[in-house]
C-alpha cells in the first residue's frame, strides 16, 4: 500500500444477495459484522432479509437466498494529493509543424506536440494538439488554454470579442 498507509482508512465490507427466484441483487452492509463470529451465516442472512423488508416492505423467510457477490473495499486518505510540477510559463514552446486536414473543407493547421507546450499559452482553432495516447482537434472557433499543470482548458465557440483581438 505505500504511500496510501500513512493517511486513515477505511474497510467497508458488504454482500449482494437476492432471494432465489428474484433477477436483481441487493447490498447489505456488513461493516459493523465480526467476521470470525460464529453465527456470521445467519446475521448476513438476517440482516439481508432486514434490508428487503426496509426497502420493499416484505420479508419472505420460506425463500431460498442466494449469495450473489461479496465487496471488500479498502479506501485510504493520503495526506498530500500528489502534483505533478507546474510546466515552464517562459518561451515560446516547441513549435508547431503544418498539416493539411479537412475540417469542412481542406486547410493548413499546426500542429503542436503536448509535452512541447508552455504553461499559459493559447492557442486559437483551427490547430492539432498531440500526444503518444491522444489527438485533440481544435476547429476554428475553438481555443485551447495550457494550464500550469499542462492540462488542456478547451474552449468551444469562442465569442465574436475573443476573435476580433
Amino acid at each position: 500500500l505505500g504511500r496510501a498507509t500513512t493517511g486513515p482508512m477505511m474497510i467497508r465490507r458488504s454482500v449482494e444477495m437476492r432471494y432465489g427466484e428474484q433477477i436483481f441483487e441487493i447490498a447489505v452492509p456488513l461493516d459493523d459484522v465480526a467476521m470470525n463470529a460464529p453465527d456470521l451465516i445467519e446475521q448476513v442472512v438476517d440482516r439481508f432479509r432486514q434490508r428487503h423488508e426496509a426497502l420493499y416492505t416484505y420479508s419472505a423467510s420460506d425463500q431460498d437466498i442466494v449469495l450473489v457477490n461479496v465487496r471488500v473495499a479498502v479506501v485510504g486518505t493520503l495526506p498530500v494529493t500528489p502534483v505533478e510540477p507546474p510546466l515552464p510559463s517562459h518561451g515560446p514552446g516547441a513549435p508547431p509543424r503544418m498539416r493539411r486536414v479537412y475540417l469542412d473543407r481542406w486547410v493548413e493547421v499546426p500542429v503542436y506536440q503536448w509535452s512541447g507546450l508552455v504553461s499559459e499559452a493559447e492557442i486559437p482553432g483551427p490547430a492539432i494538439v498531440e500526444s503518444p495516447t491522444t489527438t485533440v482537434v481544435i476547429r476554428d472557433d475553438d481555443q485551447i488554454g495550457v494550464t500550469p499543470h499542462g492540462w488542456l482548458d478547451i474552449r468551444v465557440g469562442r465569442s465574436t470579442d475573443e476573435r476580433a483581438s
